[in-house]
């Protein structure tokens, strides 16, 4: 069997510097720092796995890109990447409703006055629940 040394792994992969230094840059680097933060991992926990892909690029990735066919094979309740264009656009255009918020604001002519009301809600919803004066307490003034 041939010698390893630190920075060699099973295959033979080596990088150029020693992981020690490669990893202190890793760490200091204000990239890989914001990298880690919007993937929320800890920076030392990025680190290693961008050092274990660099001494192990035979690794297969963790996320991979398969054809809709495949994955149609696999399960057919997947939708493929054109049924979700399909899925967005009509959310988009108002013809499938998420909340009464995303409905068109009345400005279109496209769209009825009843859906607009839908959206807004009632004459009464607007106006708020009434209050009795004599039930609200008064703060005293502050001086």
């Amino acid at each position: 069997m041939a010698d390893h040394d630190a920075n060699s792994t099973p295959d033979g992969k080596k990088l150029r510097r020693p992981v020690e230094v490669v990893r202190a840059e890793l760490l200091a680097d204000k990239d890989v720092k914001e990298q880690a933060r919007l993937l929320q991992l800890p920076v030392e926990a990025y680190v290693e796995k961008i050092l274990d892909y660099a001494l192990h690029p035979q690794k297969p990735p963790q996320i991979q890109i398969v054809p809709d066919e495949a994955l149609k094979a696999q399960d057919p309740s997947i939708p493929t990447v054109a049924e979700i264009q399909t899925h967005l656009e009509k959310v988009i255009s108002g013809e499938i409703v998420i909340s009464p918020a995303q409905m068109r604001d009345g400005f279109s002519d496209d769209r009825t006055r009843e859906r607009y009301q839908s959206a807004l809600g009632t004459a009464n919803d607007q106006q708020g629940t009434p209050v009795d004066p004599s039930t609200v307490q008064k703060k005293p003034p502050q001086s």
